[in-house]
């Protein structure tokens, strides 16, 4: 077999199944595709954000590819069914399926000082209710469980069909000043499915893995919900400056890592996962962006 980049890394005449690829990283992994000549369904509960980003990246598509808009919610087992059955009614099977989709857990509580006992007791139980972890864990644990299970018939009939899980670094690593519990709860949730997924679907030869992004810009890190470096919020910016890269990530530093795992590249990938994060990991604990007291300090 030919070592060429255009060959390991090829995803030309693909299809690819990408949940909440409107915006964000589903919008960049959208483009690497399409401009890859893959033909890429986006999925989300916004049409007019569908229509919006499928125009504008058929535009830039290459070598064939194409991105079509497919309206769905992800959040109930009926919505996964009816995005299934809407792509099985125009493709015989699906090469690649990138569960991106993923929401949160806003709340409205305000924040409070993580040092301070008295305010953390109050705050974990007052901010905190059983719809906050429930709109969460079903689109980011039970929606990628329905979409990854129901688009099995597709995938089985791929010649190397591969699930992506796209979960994030708070998956992982255990914060007091970043993101929320029913967010970090469910990340770590949804890295442990791919592995079960990948278990589970190893009679069908069909490849899960997870990644775990660190800060890109995205509707969750940014303050006009869009994906540009420069409207980061205060929290993301100072995360993104405490990783070794000194920055957030960039949409080819994304899109390359899901590339190599839907091509030849990365066929001997099975049940693992890849920390895109420049670094952060290495420097996360629970004391990760709060300030201590000056004598904790050694430089």
């Amino acid at each position: 077999m030919s070592l060429q980049i255009e060959n390991l890394f090829s995803v030309k005449d693909k299809v690819v199944v990408i949940t909440g690829g409107g915006s964000g990283l589903g919008k960049a992994l959208a483009e690497g595709f399409s401009g890859n000549g893959a033909k890429v369904y986006i999925t989300g509960r916004r049409a007019e954000v569908l229509e919006r980003t499928a125009q504008e990246l058929n535009e830039r598509a290459t070598l064939g590819g194409q991105v079509i808009p497919i309206p769905g919610d992800v959040g109930t087992k009926e919505g996964c069914a009816n995005l299934i059955k809407q792509i099985s009614g125009r493709e015989q099977y699906i090469d690649v399926l990138i569960n991106n989709a993923g929401l949160p857990g806003s709340i409205s509580y305000p924040a409070w000082d993580p040092n301070d006992a008295d305010a953390v007791e109050k705050g974990l139980w007052e901010s905190l209710n059983d719809d906050n972890f429930t709109s969460t864990n079903s689109v980011n644990i039970s929606g990628v469980y329905f979409t990854t299970v129901g688009f099995i018939p597709l995938l089985r009939k791929a010649q190397d069909p591969s699930v992506i899980v796209v979960a994030s670094l708070a998956a992982i690593m255990n914060q007091r000043a970043m993101g929320t519990l029913t967010y970090a709860t469910s990340k770590a949730a949804s890295l442990h499915l791919s592995k079960l997924l990948a278990g589970r679907l190893h009679p069908m030869k069909i490849r899960v893995n997870c990644i775990l992004p660190g800060i890109f810009p995205s509707e969750m890190t940014t303050t006009d919900k869009s994906s540009s470096q420069s409207t980061l919020n205060h929290f993301a910016t100072a995360a993104a400056k405490r990783c070794t890269a000194g920055r957030a990530g960039n949409p080819e530093e994304i899109v390359g890592p899901c590339l190599m795992l839907s091509s030849k590249a990365g066929g001997y990938m099975n049940g693992g996962y890849l920390m895109v994060d420049g670094g952060r990991a290495m420097g996360g604990s629970i004391n990760d962006g709060i300030r201590m007291p000056e004598d904790t300090y050694s430089y």
